[in-house]
């Protein structure tokens, strides 16, 4: 498996991560993700990076730490949402380099190249710098702590130790409590798996909680002057407990949500991650309770508990799962190596290699059922571009067998179909999503000091304040309504139920625009199909207060 370590590789990884990358940063963010950038960019509006609004309205969901990234880049580049993606994806790199250095940690150099490899290129990572949620951020100083702790039990350095829990402080301040129950895990069932009780009673835990705690201060200081001591509770309690019993958030009892939903997070490298985590609990059973201080616990302590607490959660959501899928891949690429290099493995490299040739070959009439009759593709370079890579594609299947000719078959598949996504898929579906129409008539039309307001939760889509010039408020029912009571001028963007409530109210309005719409995030195959399209798509309404 030598030509994996050959210059021509990274140049080509390099190339088509930015070819698969760069087009991302300029699609609009919707829901949640544009629900994060207007939080920094009220940060910036309010002179306030303590207590969080959005919409005006004290906010309580996350912690700080990602809207301050976001509230940074507008503050030294402008409301700029794409220089603020280009900022995630270059903070997500420190990531795939902790990756990389954890799993050369564990195992040796060339595992953690593959592990970064797997995980840069995997279709969660990619999908998710577009859709921008906390746990974007969260993997970061997740996998960095528990790189830091490792590195403590191997080389006994205080620093390393105390890295590790300022890393676990930073993922607090990102995601909350969930930022150190992962490296907690992971340290915790190396140490009990390899009997080193004497690191599990240390005095330094003693010196490390108020360390956290100083770092996490900012979100609980923001927390208590708006919410009080409910708002305390919410972080540590409510939001975490809350979603896992459904009394907060969530409804959903698939106790195998995160199997299947693994299986694209981590494509084209599922197989290779479902075969890791089988032959790593096989031989960790094997050895029948005798592990050496080689044996590592880290990767399935900071996964399985995690994943075991996510699938009895009443709340699932394929980004939860983002902050373990680094250590997965780990996995994969120590057995990937395990396996091919492995003379008596012939038959499992023969399987392996018969379904990774069947899921490449799979994708590329997908990608051109997209751009030949779902959304058809008229910009030339988009062509020539996907022709190419399906002719790198169709060269590589020359090569003689081998695990690098597998990789490298399924990197061009994988970026084929993740440049589609990026060029034409998302950004054809674009013109459904009427938020951003909505926005460019208000910018272009409303009066100078009017607000755009939403109202109802049918169109509750947060873009509508990110790429508006003036956001008001979320109004949720018509109560809320009568109490804000929008001045004359003021925009309102709405579905058919807040015409319908307004109309009840009396409310003298303007209709500056019927527009057509259908969610980002909300993708069928009768809305694809453009037979069929049609029966699919909403109506929203952009209104102007007389």
């Amino acid at each position: 498996m030598q030509n994996f370590k050959k210059s021509g590789w990274l140049i080509a990884i390099i190339a088509l991560y930015l070819l698969v990358n760069i087009p991302g940063i300029f699609l609009p963010m919707v829901v949640n993700a544009a629900k994060y950038a207007q939080v920094g960019r009220e940060i910036l509006d309010n002179h306030d990076w303590i207590n969080l609004t959005v919409g005006g309205d004290a906010y309580d969901q996350k912690p700080p730490l990602l809207f301050w990234l976001a509230a940074i880049v507008f503050k030294v580049f402008g409301l700029h949402p794409e220089i603020y993606k280009l900022a995630v994806l270059l903070v997500s790199l420190i990531g795939v380099y902790g990756t990389y250095k954890l799993g050369e940690l564990l195992y040796d150099k060339r595992t953690g190249k593959l592990a970064a490899f797997f995980w840069a290129t995997s279709l969660g990572y990619v999908h998710f710098h577009n859709d921008i949620h906390t746990d974007t951020m969260l993997v970061v100083p997740v996998i960095l702590s528990i790189w830091q702790y490792a590195a403590y039990y191997k080389f006994r350095k205080d620093y390393h130790f105390y890295l590790g829990t300022v890393f676990v402080g930073l993922a607090m301040l990102t995601k909350g409590p969930v930022g150190m129950v992962i490296p907690g895990a992971a340290v915790g069932l190396h140490l009990l798996m390899t009997r080193n009780y004497r690191d599990i009673f240390n005095y330094r835990w003693l010196i490390a909680s108020p360390i956290v705690a100083i770092l996490i201060l900012p979100a609980l200081w923001g927390l208590y002057a708006q919410f009080g001591m409910e708002g305390i509770k919410f972080y540590f309690w409510t939001n975490n407990m809350g979603r896992i019993t459904g009394s907060y958030h969530g409804s959903n009892s698939d106790p195998i949500f995160y199997i299947h939903t693994t299986l694209y997070t981590i494509a084209p490298w599922a197989i290779l991650g479902f075969a890791g985590i089988y032959f790593q609990i096989r031989e960790k059973i094997q050895k029948r309770w005798k592990y050496a201080n080689a044996d590592e616990f880290f990767t399935l302590g900071g996964t399985f508990f995690y994943l075991i607490v996510l699938s009895t959660a009443k709340a699932k959501n394929p980004h939860y799962e983002l902050a373990v899928l680094p250590l997965i891949l780990i996995i994969a690429a120590r057995w990937a190596y395990l396996i091919f290099d492995n003379p008596a493995s012939v038959k499992l490299q023969k399987v392996l290699g018969y379904i990774h040739l069947v899921m490449s070959v799979v994708l590329w009439p997908l990608i051109f059922v997209f751009l030949t009759w779902f959304f058809p593709e008229k910009n030339i370079l988009i062509w020539v571009v996907v022709v190419a890579l399906f002719a790198a594609y169709i060269f590589i299947l020359t090569w003689r067998r081998s695990f690098e000719k597998q990789l490298a078959y399924l990197l061009v598949s994988i970026s084929a179909f993740l440049f589609t996504l990026n060029t034409n898929i998302l950004a054809t579906m674009n013109q459904y999503h009427s938020t951003f129409e909505a926005c460019r008539i208000f910018n272009e039309k409303a009066d100078q000091g009017a607000k755009l307001h939403i109202f109802t939760d049918q169109a509750r889509y947060w873009d509508i304040f990110l790429y508006s010039k003036g956001y008001g408020h979320y109004l949720v029912t018509p109560e809320d309504f009568q109490k804000r009571t929008p001045p004359a001028n003021d925009w309102i963007y709405t579905g058919p139920q807040g015409v319908k409530d307004l109309k009840e109210m009396n409310v003298a309005v303007d209709t500056m625009q019927v527009m057509k719409f259908r969610s980002l995030s909300r993708m069928s195959l009768k809305f694809l199909n453009p037979k069929s399209r049609e029966s699919k798509l909403e109506t929203r309404y952009l209104l102007r207060m007389k």
